[in-house]
């Protein structure tokens, strides 16, 4: 191979995502003032809307001096209103807070005196609440959260859809999270120390079933050396409004971090298996942000079974790939507790890196571009690589072993893009055993802090069937062997590309005068092809403590997204924590917001909707206290109505179906409307049930429209219909007025063949 035709750089990453006032008692005695008179619209975790008692009106700034009272009066009295109570709104000249009289409404009154030629305008006084939006300074990337179409500072930085989001500011106004919510993550650790992260962390219950570089599990070693799973426990609950870094869709939750994936993000089975059991008994939310092979589906279900009461999230997997064809675990177990989700970008398309399945994946959510706390790694060590200056040149202050003749070592080369590099292009000649070259880098380091690992860039043609390997050495002072670092041997061929290579140097920590060297074998004897090894940008890095701002890192992934849904879980339970697995997941699942680029490609057909899914869920009474009837929190308007009644009445062999759809908004107004037929199965021989896309249709209806939507139906409903002549359907419909989303609205119906 010529090595100088390397140019180009491939870097591989493993790691596979109005309200009722409450009566006020009645009060015996005239010297006690009724309670009745002074009721105050207070701010509750239900989001019930305030008592509107007054308007605000302006008057007609012409009118002259000496005439203003009496027509304020005059017009106030007329249109039922208190003149006597009236109050001035200081600073903005002309405009008053009025009662309304007894038995008139704010909004007939205002509707009056709005319609005055000597009236500038009038609205009902309704009190607004304080926008819950987090004081963290990062939250403006966070378009998972709140996506307004603001611009995102990712590299490079882009903007989205405003409205596509996880609804989750709306459900703030709701709840944001409770202490007493659990969730575990199993993934590659976490960062014990960081700042955005320590007061969620419940670290008397983390585990970590990973073995270090002596093969011996330390229960205790939860560092993350990866970044993935702290990057996954940000997403979830990074505490909120605490004026650092972001913030999680669950400003508070009692997070367990369940250590299962190495520095590379690699995790075996077994590993796989221990952590998840462990987790499941641990945590009412278990986030799965990594995919495991499908043969490990049936042992994920005997554990995921045992703990019908924990709801497994899981990523669908990065692959590009139909799960209904090519199965993972654990998203494709099929039990009722075990959600699995695929990543959408800041616009709502599913992103060109996710799974999906119509029948294995039942959701998506936001995991493009994600921004989350990371680990602070430092560089304990990087050897610069630098030429001699002779010809052939040799890389500066780096010592090989054998010392070969001039054209045969190590070299000194560069990229057609400047990037230098060692390489070593040999053949390793006639005889017998085994032949060797190192090359050791110049000068030695005392590494601070904890997880070190290396990483580099190679580039390699190597052959397996003879022995040819590359792998990273170390030694430490007072000790003159070289030990191979874990996980660094390898041996393939990367044809011409540079790839990331690594190494676990977690062994080094606490130790003094370092060196660090690269060696190369190959068998001898004829027919022994030469081998080619270049290595670039070593570097050794190692987990060092967080700044007081902590560190933080845009992902992307369907492990991006699942911790998304898994916070969505936390704030439900926060709302009601009597809530059962099942329920969590009917809550997520059954309020998604359709879209057409996910028709076909999950379940649901839909992103998740946090709001609406608090919003389907009831507040549970206490003992002490009767239950009392709230109104959910509506802060969407709502443009349509469904009006499909109990049938919709198909024809045979029809390939549509009409639904009735009234769009509520009037004056120039449209509704972008996306109506979704939908029907839930339960599959024979298998634990989990699943719905069923029957048709998708997206239209633009004009204001006050009143008539039907003509749904295309599926290839698998036409042949659900010519099977069965009643379908019991759910009817999905969800619109947005310009950029910004409206409620969704859902009806049961039946499809029925005549």
């Amino acid at each position: 191979m010529n090595r100088r035709a390397r140019h180009g750089l491939v870097v591989v990453i493993a790691i596979s995502a109005s309200a009722a006032a409450v009566p006020a008692a009645s009060v015996a005695g005239s010297a006690v003032e009724p309670l009745a008179d002074q009721v105050v619209a207070l701010a509750t975790p239900d989001g019930l809307r305030p008592v509107v008692t007054d308007v605000l009106v302006r008057f007609d700034p012409g009118t002259p001096a000496r005439n203003r009272a009496r027509v304020r009066s005059r017009v106030l009295d007329a249109a039922g209103a208190e003149p006597r109570e009236a109050r001035r709104v200081v600073g903005l000249p002309g405009a008053w807070r009025v009662p309304v009289d007894e038995g008139a409404t704010p909004a007939g009154v205002a509707r009056r005196l709005d319609a005055r030629s000597d009236v500038k305008w009038a609205v009902p006084d309704t009190p607004g609440t304080i926008q819950v939006v987090p004081n963290d300074p990062l939250f403006g990337n966070l378009w998972g959260l709140g996506n307004t179409g603001q611009q995102v500072q990712a590299s490079p930085p882009f903007t989205g859809i405003a409205g596509i989001d996880l609804g989750t500011t709306r459900a703030w106004d709701t709840t944001r999270g409770s202490a007493n919510v659990s969730v575990a993550v199993l993934d590659s650790g976490t960062v014990p120390d960081h700042p955005d992260l320590v007061a969620n962390l419940r670290t008397a219950n983390a585990r970590n079933f990973v073995p270090g570089a002596d093969g011996i599990v330390d229960p205790a070693a939860i560092e993350d050396p990866n970044n993935h799973g702290t990057h996954v426990e940000g997403t979830i609950g990074a505490v909120g409004n605490n004026g650092v870094g972001v913030t999680g869709v669950a400003w508070t939750v009692g997070m367990t971090t369940v250590r299962v994936g190495d520095y590379r993000g690699i995790i075996q089975g077994d590993t796989f298996l221990e952590g998840l059991a462990y987790a499941s008994g641990r945590a009412r939310v278990v986030n799965i942000s990594l995919g495991m092979p499908s043969v490990l589906i049936e042992p994920a279900t005997d554990v995921i079974r045992a703990h019908p009461n924990t709801l497994f999230v899981a990523a669908a997997g990065n692959e590009d790939m139909d799960n209904d064809s090519n199965p993972v675990a654990p998203c494709n177990v099929p039990l009722l507790n075990v959600l699995c989700v695929a990543a959408i970008d800041a616009s709502g398309a599913l992103a060109s890196f996710s799974n999906f399945g119509a029948t294995s994946v039942d959701v998506a959510a936001p995991g493009v571009a994600i921004q989350s706390t990371v680990p602070n790694f430092g560089t304990a060590f990087e050897p610069a690589i630098t030429s001699d200056g002779q010809s052939p040149p040799r890389p500066a202050g780096w010592t090989q072993t054998p010392t070969e003749t001039p054209t045969t070592g190590w070299t000194w080369r560069q990229t057609g893009g400047g990037m230098s590099y060692v390489d070593l292009e040999q053949a390793p000649g006639a005889g017998s055993g085994l032949k060797e070259w190192t090359i050791e880098a110049p000068g030695t380091f005392t590494p601070v802090g904890r997880a070190c690992r290396m990483e580099a860039i190679v580039a390699l043609d190597l052959n397996p069937a003879k022995s040819q390997a590359m792998g990273l050495q170390y030694a430490v002072s007072g000790d003159p062997e070289w030990h191979l670092a874990p996980d660094s041997a390898v041996s393939r061929d990367t044809d011409q590309n540079f790839v990331g290579w690594g190494g676990d140097l977690s062994a080094i920590e606490g130790e003094s005068g370092v060196r660090l060297r690269v060696v190369v074998q190959s068998e001898k004897g004829a027919g022994v092809g030469p081998l080619n090894v270049s290595v670039a940008r070593m570097a050794v890095k190692c987990i060092v403590p967080q700044a007081a701002g902590g560190d933080y890192a845009f992902l992307s992934g369907t492990s991006m997204a699942a911790p998304q849904v898994s916070g969505a879980a936390a704030l439900l339970l926060s709302k009601n924590p009597g809530l059962t697995a099942v329920e969590l997941k009917r809550a997520l699942t059954s309020t998604v917001v359709p879209m057409a680029a996910l028709t076909g490609k999950v379940v649901t057909g839909g992103r998740v909707d946090v709001n609406a899914a608090l919003a389907a869920v009831p507040t549970p009474s206490t003992p002490s206290t009767p239950a009392t009837p709230t109104t959910p929190a509506t802060p969407m308007a709502r443009a349509l109505a469904l009006r499909a009644g109990r049938t919709i009445t198909l024809r045979p062999g029809a390939t549509r179906a009409a639904v009735p759809v009234t769009c509520e908004d009037t004056g120039t107004a449209t509704c972008a409307v996306t109506v979704a037929l939908r029907m839930r199965v339960a599959p024979r021989r298998i634990e989990g049930s699943r719905w069923v896309a029957l048709g998708t249709r997206r239209a633009t209806l004009p204001a006050g429209w009143r008539g039907s939507v003509s749904v295309p139906l599926t290839r698998q409903a036409r042949a659900i219909l010519a099977r069965h002549p009643r379908v019991r359907t759910t009817v999905i419909a969800a619109s947005q007025k310009g950029a910004a989303p409206r409620e969704s609205v859902r009806q049961q119906t039946t499809l029925v063949r005549r």
